[in-house]
């Protein structure tokens, strides 16, 4: 017989499940209808919800929930799977690796102050969303040292790393995203009395707190994508009008060109001595000349790059 982890919580039950395996001696232990859950364990990898809403008295919520999640890989994170109905609270594969506590044992002790399942749950969450809260707060440095570079030393490099900023802050979005729709959908399954506990409360001005934080970050990142975009559309510009006023400037340069490339019996400049050289000095000199002021303008290297420190559009 496997030994079931569970810990007594007052006047309900944690089950911390550890292998798929104890879920058959767990159906034997409990009388609740726990197979639909397991089969969300065998077929659901991702984030996934079902409730049962049916016989009132013994509603449940359950599915699966990605937590711990890293930006580098796409498949890099850690999921578990929940349980939640009447006096018990089943968890599967659930890990505390939260950086702000040292032991396991500290969440087993807010768990004891909750007054129900769903706040014990809502425990789990605010356990959760603290450690993203806490990545969240890291990001808010590197993203105030991008804005500087944006004024400093702006470069297509720079722009890269708006936009690895903005793929990162749409992560921690998607993370949080699956806790609001948790929070709804106790509402909706538990009803009012669900709501009423300290935990349940807290942690729901939590996920607020960290979705709010996310929108506002997103928000900063595309007003400095915008402003990109101003900036890269002044300097082409620029760029495009400075063109236009060479290629009217080097008009009778061409045309000289096109004059000595005729094949006229009777041309004074064919009996020139230095003819030939001039003609060569002359292009590579106004070649020269053009090529010296694109770079002086800054014109030659980096589009974004400004020529002037500390100067968006010079």
């Amino acid at each position: 017989m496997i030994f079931l982890k569970k810990h007594h919580m007052g006047k309900w039950i944690w089950y911390a499940l550890e292998k798929i395996e104890e879920i058959d001696q767990l159906k034997a232990e409990l009388d609740i209808p726990i197979e639909d859950w397991h089969k969300i364990i065998n077929e659901k990898k991702g984030n996934y919800l079902e409730m049962d809403t049916s016989t009132i008295g013994k509603e449940s919520l359950s599915g699966s929930l990605i937590y711990n999640r890293k930006i580098e890989e796409r498949g890099d994170y850690e999921l578990f799977y929940f349980y939640l109905c009447g006096d018990y609270l089943i968890t599967l594969d659930y890990h505390d690796n939260s950086l702000h506590l040292n032991k396991r044992s500290d969440i087993i002790q807010s768990a004891q102050n909750a007054i129900s399942p769903v706040d014990g749950f809502m425990v789990i969450l605010g356990n959760i969303m603290t450690d993203i809260l806490y990545h969240i707060d890291t990001y808010e440095e590197k993203l105030d040292e991008l804005i500087w570079d944006v004024k400093e030393k702006n470069s297509t490099k720079t722009l890269d790393k708006i936009y690895q900023s903005r793929h990162e802050i749409l992560i921690w979005k998607n993370v949080m995203m699956p806790f609001l729709e948790l929070k709804f959908a106790i509402e909706e399954a538990f009803g009012e009395d669900a709501t009423d506990g300290r935990d349940y409360k807290r942690v729901s001005k939590r996920i607020q707190r960290g979705l709010t934080l996310v929108d506002e970050y997103e928000k900063e990142l595309n007003n400095l994508v915008h402003f990109e975009e101003v900036v890269s559309q002044h300097r082409g510009n620029e760029i495009m009008k400075t063109l236009t006023v060479f290629t009217a400037l080097c008009t009778p340069i061409m045309a000289l060109g096109a004059l000595w490339g005729m094949n006229f019996k009777y041309m004074p400049e064919l009996d020139w001595k230095y003819g030939y050289a001039i003609s060569l000095a002359l292009i590579v000199l106004t070649t020269v000349i053009i090529y010296a002021y694109l770079k002086t303008r800054g014109w030659m290297g980096d589009l974004l790059k400004a020529k002037k420190k500390n100067s968006f559009f010079q």
